[in-house]
């Protein structure tokens, strides 16, 4: 179900077919809900989920769904602990989600969360590897940055 769903997503990616996405969706959605709550592929699994619901959220603008997908990049980063691999691009999908929730909303909450995941995956991927160097607070847009 979880390569069937990547290869939907990868295809809707090229022909920007809405049917793809929709098919993906609901392949990374059965394959979370067979995904045992303590099996190692779970966190990949919501991860996956999250990420095919948020680019649904942007492209068909249903912003209530936007808060699905930040619940599934919190828990998938609930269970990447520090040190974890892909904690830094799971803060770093879940800030863009919260990000996005604050241009839609304007909640304040969200735009300091979102600041907090972009400094710990920073902070983060230096740890995992020390010779890349990069500003994060750069991606975010002048506006952003004055709240």
């Amino acid at each position: 179900m979880t390569d069937a769903g990547h290869r939907l997503f990868a295809q809707y990616r090229m022909m920007q077919d809405s049917s793809d996405l929709n098919q993906s969706i609901n392949h990374f959605g059965r394959a979370l809900d067979i995904c045992p709550i303590d099996h190692p592929c779970r966190p990949a699994a919501l991860f996956n989920l999250a990420t095919a619901m948020f680019i649904n959220c942007q492209v068909n603008e249903t912003y209530p769904d936007l808060d699905i997908s930040i619940s599934f990049f919190q828990d998938a980063l609930a269970l990447r602990p520090t040190g974890h691999p892909d904690r830094p691009v799971t803060q770093l999908h879940l800030a863009n989600a919260m990000l996005s929730r604050f241009v839609k909303q304007g909640f304040q909450r969200d735009v300091d969360a979102a600041e907090e995941l972009l400094n710990a995956s920073r902070s983060s991927s230096a740890i995992l590897n020390p010779y890349t160097k990069s500003n994060w607070s750069s991606n975010l847009s002048p506006s952003t940055r004055a709240f």
